[in-house]
């Protein structure tokens, strides 16, 4: 790739749980994830965590870490953690952005990560103001369930209620109340490989707002 070649772009590499970029931090370099994953989280004023989401080295322009911050006023409102081992590249804002300054489809892509972010944020404001939020989880569990030797298996990062709590920004205990009652109703079940769906389309009822959950 011709941006990891650019003067000024150094390889690091970080262990799991290091923060990679800090809340509050002047964003004067990003990281490009080469390798591993990590989270995008706040730390509210009363010292909870509110995870927004998970990088993966499988995209560009979704690896970039921090790169919409340089878009703002280069402070971050959220740390960056390191989920596993992380092999990053460490480059400049300045050479990010004459890197990107010819290349529109690079922006384009960028200003459509923008817009996802903002739904996700607006989507789950709107949630917890209107009480749905175990709709939300209805929806958290369908958008990270992939098919795996014939059971239709929810990510490990998203099968545990504490992880769960920390992405909705609600208390484990009402997550484990609606976990219970998606279990009575048949539409899940867990075993040792984590949450398995059991019944797709009722499940997808509730996480579009069609049907609400009693917990």
């Amino acid at each position: 790739m011709d941006l990891l070649k650019m003067p000024g772009v150094v390889y690091c590499e970080f262990e799991k749980g290091d923060c990679i970029i800090r809340q509050g931090e002047l964003v004067e370099t990003i990281y490009y994830l080469q390798s591993g994953s990590c989270y995008r989280c706040t730390i509210t004023d009363k010292g909870e965590e509110i995870i927004y989401g998970i990088k993966e080295s499988n995209d560009f322009v979704k690896s970039l870490l921090g790169v919409l911050i340089i878009f703002t006023d280069g402070y971050s409102n959220n740390n960056f953690i390191a989920q596993s081992k992380c092999v990053c590249y460490k480059i400049p804002k300045k050479v990010f952005m004459e890197y990107v300054s010819d290349k529109p489809d690079i922006l384009k892509k960028l200003l459509y990560m923008a817009m996802e972010e903002y739904r996700e944020l607006n989507s789950s404001f709107q949630s917890r103001q209107e009480g749905k939020v175990a709709n939300r989880l209805c929806n958290l569990l369908l958008k990270n369930a992939k098919i795996k030797d014939g059971r239709l298996l929810v990510n490990k990062t998203y099968s545990n209620y504490g992880e769960i709590s920390k992405f909705l920004g609600i208390h484990k205990v009402t997550v484990a109340r609606i976990m219970k009652s998606l279990k009575e109703k048949g539409l899940i079940k867990i075993d040792k490989d984590g949450i398995i769906i059991l019944d797709q389309e009722e499940l997808a009822e509730f996480a579009q707002g069609n049907k609400l959950i009693s917990y």
